[in-house]
């Protein structure tokens, strides 16, 4: 398909003289051909723009050259990373093709929730498949911003509730973001692993790279909510960046499979935005988002707020931000038109690529 994001191109395997599992190593920005006037200015720039941007971390060459903090946020504690939980999800779907706990891409949702099928009449939703919901377009009616997440969350069955929407478009004809896709995902993923997604990505994910302190709770069921609430450390954060810009290898060992790496962060869907006459498109793989930085491709994790992982491989990239809008005025949060997207490629592209 033709799309408006520059694919993140070729991801040669580089040696690294360290892996960050028990913590990053610091190093001088300008030893790694950052300005750090671009940092400062970076930095001011989040500051009197977005005043909820409560970290910032800058990692290139796998050192840390850039980490701070503001409000009362600090470096050992947790955030609520938001949507960001759905790359983190979309890495364990990975992982769990390869172990051979998941069965395939195709697998429809019949396989999964037989209990709740055999009471639910229309034999169409039987037939949306883990690809259909890892590129949303499960066809099921969810109104993302409307009242569909606070609906299924005040539900005493969230997998319940996402499954009785209509079907309103044919499973894979149409994208439409959806945190009750993403649920189903979890859902299908315990249900085949026999273990929360907790208990499942401490085994396979968080483990290896050394995470120890998280925070990631359920539904009323005991699923482990697939869209959100995920709570993880910033330099957590980067080295969920640091093992993809790694194709999924960490200290010798292939904790997501390269191919899946490259799968989920390829464009898979266009999203043509709301308000396109002032935004461009952006384009979405596997439960990551993917846009130009300047012309460089990038794939991003993103959250409600300011939560993001952005990934640029050609420069050996991971920039991390974190945010809570209760620390902003309410001027800006009345007002808010949040473009935090924008900054990596306003200001640190152009200085790595000046050094």
């Amino acid at each position: 398909m033709t799309a408006p994001c520059p694919d993140p191109g070729p991801r040669p395997a580089l040696a690294r003289d360290y892996w960050p599992t028990d913590g990053w190593r610091s190093a001088p920005p300008d030893e790694h051909g950052v300005d750090p006037a671009a940092l400062d200015a970076l930095r001011a720039h989040l500051d009197e723009h977005y005043p909820h941007i409560d970290s910032l971390l800058v990692v290139r060459n796998g050192y840390l050259l850039h980490e701070d903090y503001r409000h009362t946020a600090g470096p050992h504690d947790l955030h609520n990373v938001k949507s960001v939980t759905k790359s983190v999800l979309s890495a364990l779907v990975g992982i769990a093709l390869d172990t051979g706990d998941l069965p395939g891409l195709d697998e429809p949702l019949g396989t999964f929730f037989p209990y709740h099928f055999a009471s639910i009449a229309d034999r169409a939703k039987r037939e949306i498949t883990l690809e259909d919901l890892l590129t949303m377009r499960s066809g099921l009616d969810w109104q993302e911003w409307g009242p569909s997440t606070v609906q299924m969350t005040a539900s005493p069955d969230w997998i319940r509730y996402v499954l009785d929407r209509p079907l309103v478009h044919r499973p894979g004809e149409r994208f439409n973001y959806s945190t009750g896709d993403t649920h189903l995902i979890a859902g299908a993923l315990q249900q085949a692993a026999g273990m929360t997604l907790l208990e499942y990505a401490d085994l396979y994910l968080f483990g290896p790279l050394g995470i120890t302190d998280r925070r990631w709770p359920t539904d009323p069921q005991g699923i482990t909510v697939g869209g959100s609430e995920l709570a993880l450390r910033p330099r957590d954060m980067a080295k969920i960046g640091f093992l993809y810009l790694n194709q999924g290898r960490w200290d010798g060992r292939d904790v997501v499979p390269a191919g899946w790496v490259r799968t989920s962060t390829e464009p898979h869907i266009t999203v043509v935005p709301r308000d396109a006459s002032s935004r461009p498109p952006i384009c979405y793989g596997y439960l990551w988002w993917l846009r130009p930085q300047q012309d460089l491709g990038s794939f991003l994790a993103v959250g409600f707020a300011g939560q993001f992982i952005y990934v640029l491989p050609a420069l050996d990239l991971v920039v991390v931000m974190t945010g809570d809008l209760k620390t902003a005025p309410k001027t800006f949060t009345d007002n808010r038109m949040i473009r935090e997207f924008n900054v990596v490629e306003e200001f640190l592209v152009p200085a790595i690529r000046t050094a």
